[in-house]
């Protein structure tokens, strides 16, 4: 097993571009499951393929165990990568494509089929050992896949979005069985992917890029409870939280934040924190599931509650989403499927100002 240090790691392609990576400082634990998630283009995979050696390192430093991995060549770093492709080979069977890496590395026979079957076992593919790659299903491949990777007894496992080819059925499935797969190996596990419920889902920390720049690395709750900035407040989450410019005030011993459309009261305990921006606009963030109808939230008040028209409402099944309207800005909601709205209707939604989130304007990051 084996830890993961990124130490100031760049990546650049040449010309006037903008870094791939840039200044990427992290720690990846022994044993952990971390997923790297962002957008396309955000620089999680290349950050992943420096750790493989399928990328050059234009800056700084990357550290598996106690070794400096920037000059070893893939095959002297003892990572296993699993690709969004499959990348089995067609004519040989799957027992073959299991065994072919152990093959390239001399392992005896006796060890190599202990553990080729091995590994079968623990992903339930033993039955197809006997069969060619399209004689299987995209997940009877993509179990193959990890398979070849288990079987290495590598130090460090990649996985470069291993679950984009599938259905959205067998997506949800092969998540379960890959975190049940961790659990029983416990090998130190990067995990990349642009789906933030997949990342909620799997990663024991989650480190969200943008732009080639780590935005924050946490605990999926505490990325989603306290977001760093507006970005990451926006893109963990779905429905993703609602932005809107508002103004703080200061009205009769209590703060408020204040738009054409409404005025909100604003927690006491973030007073301190807000106190440079008073009379100044500020971005205040809501996640959809804490606008809710006022009458179904027992002590609510007009100090907590925004006037909105019904414009579209989505159901569900569990849940619906409502999308409302405001003299000033428009608002997502997520609310129960026993609330009954229209197209039109003019209601009151409420938020528990404890649940109200504030970005500075020009820098985006987190005021409370």
């Amino acid at each position: 097993m084996a830890r993961v240090i990124f130490e100031d790691v760049t990546k650049l392609y040449g010309g006037n571009a903008a870094p791939a990576v840039k200044d990427l400082s992290m720690e990846v634990f022994d044993r952990e499951f971390l997923v790297l998630v962002g957008p396309s283009g955000c620089g999680k995979s290349t950050a992943m393929r420096m750790v493989a050696g399928l990328e050059e390192i234009s800056g700084g430093r990357i550290i598996i165990g106690d070794r400096v991995v920037n000059d070893l060549p893939p095959k002297d770093r003892d990572v296993a990568m699993v690709f969004q492709s499959y990348a089995l080979y067609p004519h040989m069977t799957v027992y073959d494509n299991l065994a072919y890496p152990l093959k390239l590395r001399k392992v005896p026979k006796v060890e190599r089929d202990q553990r080729v079957r091995e590994a079968a076992r623990i992903l339930d593919i033993d039955q197809f050992l006997d069969r060619k790659p399209k004689a299987l299903s995209g997940g009877q491949r993509q179990r193959v896949a990890l398979g070849r990777a288990i079987v290495r007894n590598a130090d460090l496992f990649l996985m470069d979005e291993p679950l984009s080819n599938l259905d959205a059925k067998l997506r949800v499935q092969t998540r379960a069985e890959l975190i049940k797969l961790h659990e029983r190996v416990s090998t130190t596990t990067i995990y990349v992917t642009h789906d933030q419920v997949e990342a909620m889902t799997m990663g024991d920390r989650i480190a969200v890029m943008s732009l080639g720049v780590l935005q924050q690395l946490d605990t999926p709750q505490n990325l989603y409870d306290v977001p760093a900035n507006k970005f990451v407040a926006g893109f963990i989450g779905s429905p993703s939280m609602n932005f809107v410019d508002v103004t703080l005030k200061a009205e009769g011993g209590r703060l408020y934040a204040v738009t054409p459309g409404f005025r909100l009261v604003v927690p006491d305990s973030g007073a301190k924190a807000l106190q440079p921006y008073m009379s100044q606009p500020v971005t205040m963030g809501i996640r959809p599931e804490h606008l809710q109808e006022r009458s179904r939230v027992p002590g609510a008040t007009s100090a907590d509650s925004i006037p909105v028209t019904v414009d579209v409402v989505e159901l569900l099944g569990n849940e619906i989403f409502v999308y409302l309207e405001n003299q000033s800005t428009t608002f997502t909601s997520r609310m129960p499927p026993d609330v009954h709205l229209t197209r039109g209707q003019k209601i009151e939604v409420s938020v528990e100002p404890d649940k109200l989130h504030f970005f500075d304007p020009k820098t985006e990051a987190r005021i409370i």
